[in-house]
């Protein structure tokens, strides 16, 4: 007998005891492998994010960024997340070549929504970027400047309620300061005339003291 198809289960007209049923598609092993996300939590109601796995600490970090970029309405809220991203990738500036497919693996989204914050991010003036290409022609990726003016907070700044007494904290005083030399500059006489003898033996000549 052959099977049919429907949404997702197979469907015999009869089974070994010659009555018509259902079996779930799930239940063979040649079919289990071609779905997409075998791997499911064990809560069913939880979104498809929760059963991805988190990435390890690493010890990279970001650096600050400004107030104004985090709390812009105009972009998309992954968008931010991606300009986050690329501004730890970029470290002390410069071009980042990469592509879209290693964004979208870092980030959790496919490569048609990161080409999507990458055009939001490009009309807020964010960034912009161009393909790059080998020396066949063949496009191998995109290449990336980001507008760290925009994203990174790199001015220091004075506390506003910075006291007076904070600020003199770190100054050496002058009683604080110890004058207690071990070598003093005045000169010893008994010093000198065991160097003058010293120098005498050894055929030197010092000069007058």
């Amino acid at each position: 007998m052959q099977s049919r198809s429907i949404f997702g289960t197979a469907y015999h007209p009869k089974n070994r005891s010659g009555q018509g049923g259902m079996m779930l598609l799930a239940h063979c092993a040649s079919v289990q492998e071609y779905l997409p996300y075998a791997e499911r939590p064990a809560d069913t109601m939880q979104p498809r994010r929760k059963s991805l796995a988190a990435p390890q600490d690493n010890n990279t970090f970001v650096k600050p960024i400004k107030q104004c970029f985090v709390k812009n309405p105009r972009l998309m809220p992954m968008t931010r997340l991606m300009l986050t991203l690329l501004s730890g990738w970029a470290g002390q500036g410069g071009s980042i070549e990469t592509t879209i497919g290693i964004i979208a693996k870092h980030i959790g989204r496919c490569r048609r929504q990161v080409f999507r914050y990458l055009q939001d991010a490009l009309e807020e003036g964010y960034l912009y970027y161009s393909r790059t290409k080998d020396r066949i022609g063949r496009y191998t990726g995109i290449k990336i400047r980001l507008n760290f003016g925009a994203i990174r907070f790199t001015r220091c700044r004075t506390p506003k309620n910075r006291s007076k007494t904070a600020q003199t904290l770190d100054v050496t005083f002058e009683s604080d300061t110890n004058n207690k030399y071990i070598f003093n500059k005045d000169s010893d006489p008994g010093m000198w005339d065991k160097l003058s003898r010293f120098a005498a033996s050894a055929g030197f000549v010092l000069p007058d003291s």
